[in-house]
């Protein structure tokens, strides 16, 4: 049992077997491009196959430098760009070659960028026209950059324009994107066969709570959890299969686009990038595909923070459109306001959640109906997925992952809806540390599996609700306040869009709850603070929901919330706004 098997090779889990798998089952399949104010282009799968081989042979020819061993990193190739064709042909090419993928996120300060820039040390940048006014700070600041590849979105939908004239510093390479993929044509490139434990991707948290972290994976994590996402997605209410059109809208920059480039690419599903974020040109997008989706017995499907989706119904409005049936949106990030759910659903909108952070490579919970949770609540389709949205649930544990419950100490707390712990988490994607962080990953695995500082509970069915983030708990005399329960509370009145919780300092109670609300536009100038609080007092507190101390000092209305570079509420700066 012990000798060598003659012709036996132990099977790695690498990106390329995904790659492989989707040009096997849907060849010609189609990915389509189609950024605002441009011609669309279109690509089969054998097409995107072809590029993402020119694009190996153009990283050899840069003396890319790959990794072999397994925890190795090899080159760091850092991108900025929207969810464009290209930035999908980046995500294969790059890690199939051994090198590392490092997806910039576009949307931190610029100071936060270069910092992560030279925490990850990359040797060379793909980056969009948009973002070439940075370009002169980032060589400046980042030396290790050696080769810049330039993308433009007219040259690839075109094949006509001129990218930007560039000064670069001594040592330093200026391309053009699509001119390097003509350089390499004709040319077969054969891809390495790598370790599954090589590191194949690095990207930063949003920085929600402090510096962005970086976080790391390998191309084992990455096709596990694109397996594990897909198992999940097929259970109900999803049932997602690849007659679904996904419109690629969560940033590729963020958590990988929440692994749709590899866990569609495995489905064979149609994906519709858009480029840059132009909400009337995402609505329009969706309206157009529901038909073709639906010809095949499909869907559009996409996903992101729950803004995103308040973005697409305000623009559906405003262009006399009621019905969005056939559309799927799964969001994560921040609670659903309920005001918007309900508007959500009057339009037909099919509305999901599900929770990953950063740490996790994907959704560690899935709000999906597994036999614990429907053998006691019953069938009705429309009620348990409201017990997941109005309740602030993240789900249930997708296939393969499991979390814990802890207090303080480590110690697991009861599963009975009301405990709250820390969740900590056991999955094949966990990262394994944080990136040249030793203090920050000793802290996140004190208890023997990770921990991001996030509150939660979990209910007799299993079900994962939110409490809050560590430092976004509000302590008022001693008891703590979830913000995110609060903020669930005031979302029920048909007036809110956004609503954001914060502490502010007490000189009695330490801290009391504030609350900053953006209204809807058709509700602006008409309603009040007092509205907001009789409604939390009719419809909350004296029907047991909410305990009184619970209603806010003060409501502030504004006309829109301070975002981060997700998407998400800046919590950090309202505090900083309101402290005094």
């Amino acid at each position: 049992m012990g000798e060598d098997v003659i012709g036996f090779k132990d099977y790695q889990l690498t990106i390329d077997k995904i790659f492989r798998h989707g040009l096997h089952v849907a060849p010609d399949q189609k990915l389509v491009y189609a950024p605002p104010n441009l011609p669309k282009r279109e690509y089969t799968y054998r097409d995107f196959a072809e590029r993402v081989g020119r694009l190996g042979t153009v990283l050899e020819d840069l003396a890319v430098k790959r990794a072999e061993r397994p925890w190795e990193m090899g080159s760091r190739v850092a991108v900025m760009d929207w969810n464009t064709i290209r930035f999908q042909e980046l995500m294969y090419a790059v890690p199939m070659y051994g090198s590392v993928l490092f997806t910039v996120n576009i949307r931190l300060a610029p100071k936060e960028i270069l910092y992560t820039m030279n925490v990850a040390e990359p040797e060379v940048l793909f980056i969009h026209t948009d973002f070439v006014p940075y370009l002169t700070a980032l060589l400046e600041n980042v030396k290790t950059i050696k080769n810049v590849i330039i993308m433009s979105d007219q040259v690839t939908c075109t094949g006509e324009g001129e990218v930007p004239e560039v000064k670069a510093p001594e040592g330093v390479e200026v391309y053009e994107y699509e001119d390097l993929l003509k350089s390499a044509g004709g040319k077969t490139f054969s891809w390495p066969e790598l370790n599954e434990y090589v590191v194949a991707s690095l990207f930063f948290t949003s920085g929600t709570t402090g510096l962005p972290k970086g976080v790391y994976h390998t191309h084992r994590q990455i096709v596990l959890a694109s397996m594990q996402i897909l198992l999940a997605s097929m259970e109900y209410p999803l049932r997602s299969s690849n007659r679904d059109s996904v419109l690629i809208l969560v940033p590729y920059f963020h958590i990988f686009g929440w692994m749709q480039p590899y866990y569609c690419f495995i489905g064979g599903n149609m994906m519709i990038f858009p480029g840059r974020y132009e909400w009337g040109h995402i609505t329009r997008l969706i309206m157009e595909y529901i038909p073709e989706a639906e010809k095949v017995g499909g869907r559009v499907t996409t996903g992101g923070v729950p803004t995103m989706l308040y973005a697409i119904l305000q623009e559906a409005k405003k262009m006399g459109v009621t019905n969005l049936k056939g559309f799927l949106f799964g969001y994560g990030g921040e609670a659903l306001p309920a005001s918007v759910y309900e508007e959500a659903k009057r339009m037909g909108v099919s509305v999901i959640t599900g929770y990953g952070p950063s740490e996790t490579l994907t959704a560690i919970t899935r709000a999906v109906f597994i036999p614990r949770l429907w053998m006691k609540m019953g069938l009705d389709e429309e009620k348990l997925i409201d017990h997941f949205v109005l309740s602030n649930s993240l789900g249930v544990t997708i296939p393969l992952s499991f979390v814990r419950v802890v207090d303080e100490d480590g110690r697991d707390v009861p599963a009975d809806g009301k405990t709250p712990g820390r969740i900590l988490f056991e999955a094949p994607s966990v990262t394994r540390e944080y990136y040249k962080e030793p203090e920050k990953t000793k802290h996140a695995w004190r208890f023997g599996a990770f921990d991001v500082d996030d509150y939660v509970v979990m209910d007799e069915h299993g079900c994962i609700m939110f409490v809050d983030r560590a430092k976004d708990a509000i302590k008022s005399g001693g008891e703590w306040i979830p913000s995110t329960r609060l903020e669930g509370f005031i979302s029920t009145h048909p007036a809110v869009a956004e609503v954001a919780a914060i502490g502010v300092s007490h000189p009695k109670w330490v801290e009391r709850p504030i609350a900053l609300v953006v209204l809807k536009p058709e509700y602006k100038g008409k309603v009040t603070e007092e509205d907001i609080i009789n409604h939390l007092m009719k419809h909350h507190v004296e029907t047991g929901e909410m305990p009184k101390w619970w209603i806010p000092d003060k409501i502030i209305f504004m006309d829109e919330l301070p975002k981060t570079s997700t998407g998400k509420i800046d919590k950090k700066v309202l505090r900083e706004k309101y402290k005094e």
